[in-house]
């Protein structure tokens, strides 16, 4: 039995080995906050890797919420960037603050800034207190 004020992590497996090219984006499948973000703790761990070239582009994370399962997601007015993975190979954890929501999905776009049409192999994991 947990101890009282006991909140675990969650992780949430949002990409794994996504292909993207410059302008293409991927959407996570709808994360439910309502259990397992209880204390409002939020980290994003991200790595991105060479896909078919022998650098990656530049990958931007951001979120979108919404109050229901099935409804409409829209980027949150005062939402920045969680995360950008740049050119070179690498893996990162950053936390960020969402505004309050039930529902969320994260989005993960390939600008290609710097490498203009490489390809990235993302992975992501949402973490969660």
């Amino acid at each position: 039995m947990a101890e009282r004020g006991y909140s675990k992590i969650s992780v949430v497996p949002l990409f794994k080995n996504k292909s993207l090219s410059a302008g293409d984006s991927g959407t996570s499948d709808v994360i439910d906050l309502r259990e397992v973000a209880q204390q409002g703790f939020f980290s994003l761990y991200h790595t991105a890797a060479a896909g078919t070239s022998t650098t990656c582009g530049t990958t931007v994370f951001t979120y979108a919420g919404c109050s229901t399962e099935s409804g409409n997601f829209i980027t949150p007015t005062a939402a920045v960037a969680i995360g950008t993975s740049g050119t070179a190979a690498t893996s990162k954890i950053t936390s960020f603050e969402p505004e309050l929501m039930p529902f969320m999905k994260v989005i993960a776009t390939q600008t290609g800034a710097g490498t203009a049409g490489a390809n990235s192999k993302i992975t992501a994991d949402l973490i969660l207190q």
